[in-house]
């Protein structure tokens, strides 16, 4: 098990070798963010400019409002930060992976994380992801819905590569 600051430390390396540029911190830290960073670049299969960030917090308490809100939030700032100023759905999209450090997570709350499908937007993506220093758990949607299927393979692999 790790604790809140090895996880960071560990996490930003690993981001940094999968090409992920760390995020100015004046534009994410007055908005309670612990660390940002981004990866922009075409993508055919995603017929254009695919832009995925991470966001990350240290929550305590974390329960599920507060968790659909700090999700909401970080998939605000991605859209407000991505480098291309096309729409979502004009060649771009966004894919925001919002994760929340804390203690004890609720076991009924993990389980929640699992199986409730992400919120759904137009040619974008917002997961949110959360890691448990207690028992160094790591909880996000593992199911695999009818609407954008195709996609939600690699959405649990780049979550996988970069914070498993």
């Amino acid at each position: 098990m790790l604790n809140s600051n090895q996880f960071f430390q560990n996490v930003s390396q690993r981001l940094a070798a999968n090409s992920y540029a760390p995020l100015a911190p004046q534009t994410y830290q007055p908005l309670g963010f612990k660390f940002g960073v981004r990866r922009s670049g075409f993508e055919l299969s995603k017929f254009g400019v695919c832009e995925r960030f991470f966001l990350f917090a240290e929550i305590p308490n974390l329960d599920a409002t507060v968790l659909q809100s700090y999700s909401a939030g970080a998939f605000q700032f991605a859209n407000k930060n991505k480098s291309t100023p096309l729409p979502n759905g004009l060649f771009s999209c966004v894919f925001c992976f919002a994760v929340v450090v804390t203690e004890n997570l609720d076991p009924q709350l993990a389980q929640a994380i699992r199986d409730s499908s992400p919120i759904k937007h137009w040619s974008a993506f917002e997961m949110p992801v959360v890691y448990d220093v207690a028992n160094g758990g790591l909880y996000y949607f593992e199911k695999t819905p009818v609407w954008g299927a195709a996609y939600y393979a690699g959405f649990r692999q780049e979550v996988k590569n970069n914070l498993g």
